[in-house]
């Protein structure tokens, strides 16, 4: 996507330079330049996931530790509130961590499994 992007770009400079004056082809070239700066900026994504409604054990999770493994259908521990159980994708075991990007599992406040 970026290769077509900066050949489209560099035609387009070469036109504006062979119908105008230098000055305009600077102008033209700084404005094309931020347009394409701006729009290749990188987007992180997450997917939040609210399938999972009930935990193994009534405990808190430490940073970084697995809240849920993969394939099961409870979380094993609940994440502190300044974290989010996640994962690189859905597959994954996920673990407690500050970062909000991947596929977040959307833990519920205080249902445990033993009520």
């Amino acid at each position: 996507m970026c290769v077509t992007l900066v050949c489209d770009l560099l035609i387009k400079i070469f036109v504006i330079f062979v119908l105008f004056q230098p000055q305009h082809v600077m102008i033209a070239y700084l404005f094309m330049m931020n347009i394409m700066l701006e729009s290749a900026t990188i987007t992180k994504r997450s997917y939040s996931d609210q399938s999972v409604r009930g935990y193994i054990t009534e405990r808190t999770c430490w940073w970084n530790e697995v809240c849920k493994e993969e394939f099961q259908t409870l979380f094993r521990c609940k994440c502190p509130a300044w974290s989010y159980c996640r994962s690189p994708g859905k597959y994954y075991n996920a673990v407690c961590s500050m970062t909000e990007t991947g596929y977040i599992w959307d833990q519920p406040n205080s249902q445990w499994r033993g009520q």
